[in-house]
């Protein structure tokens, strides 16, 4: 079928353009919604558990573990930047201990400090108004 007048071009590009809207606003309405907060950290919370679970292979590879499921909640921390260094340090602290460097107390321990150490940085960036 051959459309010959103006009129009826203009009335098929606008229904074409029309159908083109919906089905990009279907695309757009189709996206899920970010998860909430909560469900971030909980989420995180399992998968955590879950590395805690498996059987100990090596400090490395736990880490690792760890580390991705910490990466679940990410989108949720205030300080990216000593989320960041947080997860650095248990890599590089589980790489000590796999080498013998130290014991894995000795990691647990420094671990434990790094974290209170970017707990109060965080704490005092936020009373600053950072």
């Amino acid at each position: 079928m051959v459309i010959r007048s103006h009129g009826s071009k203009r009335g098929l590009r606008a229904a074409l353009l029309f159908a083109l809207g919906v089905a990009l606003q279907a695309c757009v309405a189709a996206r899920p919604a970010p998860a909430p907060v909560v469900d971030l950290k909980a989420r995180s919370d399992e998968a955590q558990a879950a590395c805690r679970a498996k059987p100990l292979v090596n400090y490395v590879a736990r880490a690792k573990c760890l580390n991705d499921a910490a990466m679940i909640a990410a989108p949720t921390v205030e300080n990216p930047d000593l989320f960041r260094r947080a997860l650095n340090a248990r890599i590089e602290i589980a790489t000590r201990v796999d080498k013998k460097e130290i014991t894995p107390e000795e990691g647990a321990s420094q671990y434990a400090d790094i974290q209170a150490r970017l707990t109060e940085e965080g704490k005092a960036r936020l009373a600053n108004g950072e």
